[in-house]
């Protein structure tokens, strides 16, 4: 996961964790590279809402299926996470993604 959003982001793209802090893209591989962070799953479990804000814009909610160790820690969880993409020539990419925490109730999907 460490070189995704170098490869797939907006040089300004952040990463707002549960916490509230930020975190950029050469952050967010550092983290990963270091071992603080070591993903076993991320995978898409129910998308809410995909819409285009603008040509150049769009917003995907949806919930993720994260399975990872944090400094030591095992975190099993259901974050819902909101994705805002920029198309920057023909390419789109992600401009600002927000992770909730992962304590999702699933008897409250809708």
């Amino acid at each position: 996961m460490g070189p995704f959003f170098m490869n797939n982001a907006t040089p300004d793209f952040l990463f707002i964790r549960p916490s509230g802090n930020s975190i950029s893209p050469n952050g967010f591989e550092e983290m990963m590279n270091f071992g603080d962070a070591v993903q076993e799953k991320a995978e898409k479990t129910k998308r809410y809402r995909f819409e285009f804000l603008s040509d150049n814009v769009a917003m995907c909610i949806f919930t993720l299926g994260s399975k990872f160790i944090y400094i030591g820690t095992p975190i099993d969880d259901l974050p819902t996470v909101t994705s805002i993409f920029k198309n920057m020539g023909d390419v789109w990419k992600i401009h600002l993604m927000e992770r909730s925490t992962g304590d999702s109730d699933l008897s409250l999907w809708v």
